[in-house]
């Protein structure tokens, strides 16, 4: 059984380290997993020896909370920053008398009689103590339990110098001690929780901002949502959404489910979700997500998917598991901190008799064994990677990649071959019927297309199917025996005749002269050809052709860029393949290509020793997906596929490949050089904390010591949280671009001869780049070379014979 758990009080790797150590030795526990940054553990374990009462009984004995995970994704916990930011200016205000009493001699200031001001000192230290208590009870409980941890240095530390300098505060009043040369160190104890504490508070207000871009999703959704119900709109919970509700969705609102539109139109902003800004008109039939914003117009949406299973719901879900899992870099930093802080403490003890011996003065002794306990930081160790994988994973997911874990997105950096599908991952995945030759009774054979079609959602079916009903064909008849081969086709029987429907590997028949000229004709074009058959003879055949998606070329070449290889994988027949492929720039391709292919595929580029990503959206890629060394799915695509995959790129823009690995190397990157700082702080720091350089003069106090511990952890996430900037001049870059397209909302326009007609008319204006028309949404995307006003566009399709009714 697998259970997730929320875990609350880690504060360095040791935490999360010793949790994992600790459970994993339960009885029943099969695997333990705990994410410092995700506050979460993870437990595979046997329910028959073990529950969950026992786990968390186990973890709170450590001194840790702990409570069974909420699954409610779009719920925000409430950050303990507020709390870290109480105690420390509770803590300041008590700290800045006490550094009065402690130093105000050296600057002349008035104090009171020597005695008072021990009392005094012992007094405010012991509130700042009592306020910061929870570093003692954590870091006692893991000592008892074998897992020490950061707590317990600073716990240390605090009570060595408290401890000391109350001993000699009692020699004082006894008389058996010179209290006039007493050197104590109330004012560390006090500085030295204060200033950890303000450290802790500041890494926790930095590591939060790490999940910025999975938190501005989150409160992307309306308290209360307007429902719709026998024609009378009321506002509702947002939580009591049910699936079936019908929604009204005004201009300016956030679309609160994943549904479809049964009234209305507009447009829409889906940035949230693909990272892409660009307004998209929707009207009735087309399927909205959670996260869209309607920039204009009125929709009603009736709710399909609601709650945790939104795509909202499931994107901030990915991420989070994302975030909570671990690379293998981080696995190695996690057991040297494991082992970081007993090796420490040994060290501080040496550093005190060593001094000891060496002075025979206990005050020198004890200032240089606190700095060492002080001045050590597991926590920049145990950060380094967390809060880079956690930046990297939210910044990825605002750019419309999404990473299933932390492993793959160390890997991604070494990808040096792609292979990509050519339909919905190249292409728009949306082929029309182009070409048509009957050679039977034409509505009889379209009928047949359409029946054998009505069996599949394939997108080619679907386009079959749209261009039967246009031209004729009838809906009703009996379909048997259906059957579907993947790469081949569809066969059934008919009214009681036996079809075939499919490309030529499909025939029922002997491969014929007539079959292969009308092939080779049409692929030469790059159209895919699918054929229908009876038992004996060829009775139509349709001719399809697929738009290669605008940013495909240029994806292609910022691959190239980057030196990835590239190949093209389909199943479509090679003629058609290489048409595709020459038109974006790839040399290599494997056409007629079945799943398993596509598999082996995978399997021979990486014996070859290249490590391999395999691009794709649909069914018959995901064996191909698990094989690859990444898999990358369109987020376009099917369920299995991005089920399949490693990366899902949300706005199936093949662009995201790039951005993707160029992400897993600035991540990289930025993890080595916080584990370099890491290591090197601390190789630095301990040994001068310790004395080593003293005889050059250069040594530390407790309190400088605890000042530059705080600053090592901040230095490594404030490096991290660079990554929320990835690619932020690309952004500036691409929306300058967009700026430069316009939308015509066109009037008038009613079949293909019309596309043409607006088409070659909007093409023929100066300054007017590409000019993609939408028949069915009665729209026009045209992007500028140049500035071009908006009447030259309402009068150049006025000429034409239509209305420009909108542009934006």
């Amino acid at each position: 059984m697998k259970e997730k758990f929320t875990i609350t009080g880690m504060t360095c790797s040791a935490c999360s380290s010793g949790i994992e150590k600790r459970v994993c030795k339960l009885d029943g526990v099969l695997k333990a997993e705990v994410s410092l940054m995700g506050e979460s553990m993870t437990v595979d374990y046997d329910d028959e020896k073990l529950n969950s009462d026992g786990i968390m009984e186990t973890v709170v004995s450590l001194g840790y909370g702990i409570k069974p995970f909420d699954n409610d994704a779009l719920k925000s916990r409430e950050p303990e920053q507020n709390t870290l930011k109480k105690r420390f200016f509770i803590s300041l205000a008590f700290l800045l008398p006490l550094v009065y009493l402690s130093m105000g001699g050296m600057l002349a200031l008035p104090l009171p009689n020597i005695l008072v001001n021990y009392v005094l000192q012992a007094a405010l230290s012991a509130v700042i103590i009592a306020i910061n208590f929870k570093f003692f009870s954590v870091g006692v409980k893991a000592v008892l339990k074998g897992t020490p941890n950061m707590d317990t240095l600073v716990a240390m530390g605090a009570s060595v110098s408290y401890l000391y300098s109350l001993v000699l505060t009692v020699l004082a009043f006894l008389g058996t001690h010179n209290h006039h040369g007493a050197h104590l160190f109330y004012e560390s104890a006090g500085m030295i929780l204060t200033l950890v504490t303000l450290g802790k508070w500041l890494e926790e207000k930095s590591k939060r901002k790490t999940g910025d871009e999975v938190e501005k999703l989150i409160k992307l959704m309306p308290n209360t949502v307007t429902l719709i119900r026998d024609g009378i709109e009321k506002n509702i919970p947002f939580a009591d959404i049910c699936i079936g509700d019908i929604l009204a969705v005004k201009q300016g609102d956030y679309v609160p489910v994943d549904g479809k539109i049964v009234r209305g139109n507009g447009f829409i902003d889906r940035a949230a979700i693909t990272g892409e800004s660009m307004p998209i008109e929707v009207s009735e039939g087309d399927f909205v997500t959670g996260a869209d914003i309607v920039k204009s117009g009125y929709l009603q949406v009736q709710a399909e998917k609601v709650g945790n299973d939104t795509t909202l719901s499931q994107i901030v879900k990915m991420v989070k598991d994302a975030g909570a899992s671990k690379a293998t870099i981080q696995k190695l930093a996690d057991k040297i901190a494991g082992v970081f802080v007993p090796i420490v403490v040994v060290l501080s003890i040496i550093t005190f008799f060593s001094w000891l011996i060496a002075t025979n003065n206990v005050s020198t002794s004890a200032n240089y064994a606190i700095s060492v306990l002080v001045i050590s930081c597991p926590c920049s160790l145990g950060l380094a990677t967390p809060v880079a994988v956690m930046a990297s994973m939210g910044r990825g997911m605002a750019l419309g990649v999404l990473f299933k874990d932390a492993e793959v997105l160390q890997k991604a950096k070494d990808i040096n071959f792609a292979l990509l599908d050519k339909t919905a991952t190249l292409t728009v995945g949306a082929p029309k019927v182009t070409d048509f030759e009957c050679f039977k009774d034409k509505q009889e054979s379209l009928t047949v297309a359409y029946l054998i079609e009505s069996q599949s959602n394939h997108p080619i079916a679907e386009c079959i199917k749209r261009y039967a009903l246009e031209n004729g064909a009838v809906q009703s008849g009996l379909v048997e025996e259906y059957s579907y081969e993947t790469g081949k086709g569809a066969r059934a029987k008919v009214n009681g005749c036996e079809y075939s429907l499919g490309n030529r590997k499909n025939l029922p028949f002997e491969y014929a002269e007539q079959v292969k000229n009308i092939e080779e004709r049409y692929s030469e074009q790059g159209k895919t050809v699918v054929f229908l058959t009876d038992k004996n003879t060829l009775v139509a055949v349709f001719a399809l052709a697929d738009t290669l998606k605008e940013t495909s070329e240029l994806a292609v070449v910022e691959l190239k860029k980057r030196k990835v290889d590239l190949a093209m994988v389909t199943g479509d027949i090679k003629n058609v393949a290489q048409a595709i492929a020459k038109k974006v720039g790839i040399n290599q391709v494997f056409a007629e290509s079945l799943p398993k292919d596509k598999a082996d595929c995978v399997e021979k580029v990486r014996a070859n020793g290249k490590c391999v990503a395999f691009v794709g959206d649909g069914i018959n890629d995901s064996p191909a997906l698990k094989r690859a060394d990444v898999g990358i799915a369109i987020g376009t695509g099917t369920d299995i596929a991005i089920e399949s995959a490693d990366v899902v790129l949300v706005s199936g823009d093949l662009k995201g490949v790039s951005t993707m690995i160029d992400l897993s190397k600035a991540t990289v990157r930025n993890i080595k050089q916080n584990l370099f700082w890491a290591f090197f702080y601390n190789c630095v720091a301990i040994p001068v904390a310790g004395g080593a350089f003293a005889f050059i003069g250069l040594t530390l106090n407790p309190m400088i010591a605890a000042g530059c511990m705080s600053l090592s952890s901040l230095f490594v996430v404030s490096n991290a949280l660079r990554l929320t900037r990835f690619g932020k001049n690309k952004e500036k870059e691409t929306e300058t671009m967009k700026e430069n397209k316009k939308t015509l909302k066109i009037e008038g326009m009613m079949c293909s001869h019309c596309v043409a007609h607006v088409t070659k008319a909007l093409q023929g204006i100066e300054g007017v780049g590409t000019v993609e028309v939408n028949l069915k949404k009665k729209s026009a995307v045209v992007t500028l070379e140049k500035e071009i006003d908006d009447s030259v566009f309402k009068s150049v399709i006025s000429e034409a014979g239509y209305e420009v009714k909108k542009i934006s």
